[in-house]
């Protein structure tokens, strides 16, 4: 099947978690034998490295963010009407820009198009009275997709729409399950991420070391903390999301102690794929991923006492915390690995295409 992807940002130039899902995501698709042709915005300095599908950037103007989400919509649209004879099915990632493209698009041509809310843009925008109109136009005409249930909930509550589906992110499972003794966190270091709740959370344990992976405004902040706290805690800095799994490797345990904010975060299912038990706020899409009791633990945001307990429940027995990564591990291979994704992907496409 012929299928077109757009999306506003993409490597090498934005590695986000919307963008690196979309590219494993494309690469995915392209393996199990489809056509597949990513739409994006041209930045005017890209390297494309060697992959399975074809990538068209779309050119914009660059004097502001303004002109360049107006050209790169109005180019957007030209491309995909031009190639309409070679698109089966068009995938949308985030709602705006992409999924209003795809209803004007729809409407020009035929082609039949979904698109995805990923979590962050969604909350953003219906707070914009003009994008707000947009989403619900999306919304009402076509199949979306969201990664979590409490996503759905709030957008079937906000907008009444045609058919919301839930469909988590992919992740790539690796060969070798992880088997060191360290914490690890993996994101970005700002507020939001909760990494000084986890600092304070394991002061004064007897906890391993925390491994944190990833960069922000925060991070001299952190570091200070640490110091203070008397934790023994690494900042690594950023990596690449290829790199990542070096860092998993080393763990007992991974930790995400968001305080507000989360879709269905890759770092998590990436961690589980790799044998880890998490503990985790409920926030956003976590409590999706995680059986609570039996993959990890699920704490309230912001609770240090409920972070730290949970914890040194799993440092006080190992074996347990093996069993709970190697459920972890079987959970995310059953309902989040590539061949499932994709497997649940080919069948929306035949029903998109049937209509």
């Amino acid at each position: 099947m012929n299928v077109a992807i757009t999306v506003k940002e993409f490597p090498p130039d934005i590695i986000g978690g919307t963008e690196t899902q979309t590219r494993r995501m494309a690469r995915a698709l392209a393996e199990a034998g489809h056509d597949v042709t990513v739409y994006t915005k041209a930045y005017g300095r890209e390297t494309e490295v060697d992959e399975p599908y074809e990538i068209v950037r779309v050119p914009n103007c660059r004097r502001s963010s303004f002109l360049s989400t107006l050209t790169y919509l109005l180019a957007l649209t030209a491309l995909l009407v031009r190639d309409r004879n070679e698109i089966d099915v068009l995938q949308c990632m985030m709602i705006y820009p992409n999924g209003f493209v795809g209803t004007v698009v729809h409407y020009l041509t035929g082609v039949p198009y979904f698109a995805w809310i990923r979590g962050g843009d969604y909350y953003f925008m219906k707070a914009n009275p003009v994008k707000r109109w947009l989403i619900r136009t999306v919304l009402w005409d076509t199949t979306v997709l969201v990664q979590s249930a409490a996503v759905k909930a709030d957008v079937t509550a906000e907008f009444d729409p045609t058919d919301v589906r839930v469909l988590g992110n992919g992740v790539d499972v690796p060969a070798e399950t992880a088997s060191g003794d360290e914490i690890v966190f993996v994101g970005r270091l700002e507020e939001q991420k909760g990494v000084a709740v986890l600092l304070r959370a394991l002061a004064g344990t007897e906890a391993a070391a925390v491994t944190i992976v990833g960069d922000g405004s925060r991070r001299s902040e952190l570091e200070a903390l640490a110091d203070e706290l008397g934790v023994d805690a690494t900042f690594v800095g950023e990596v690449a999301p290829e790199a990542v799994g070096e860092y998993l490797e080393r763990g007992r345990l991974f930790v995400l102690p968001s305080v507000r904010g989360e879709g269905l975060p890759n770092a998590v299912l990436e961690a589980m794929a790799a044998g880890l038990p998490v503990v985790a706020t409920d926030t956003g899409g976590v409590a999706d991923a995680i059986v609570d009791g039996e993959t990890g633990y699920v704490v309230a945001p912001g609770d240090e006492q409920g972070l730290r307990d949970r914890i040194e429940t799993i440092y006080a027995d190992e074996q347990r915390a093996r069993e709970m990564g190697d459920r972890a591990r079987e959970y995310v291979i059953e309902t989040y690995s590539w061949d499932a994704i994709v497997g649940r992907l080919e069948a929306l496409y035949a029903e998109c295409t049937d209509r």
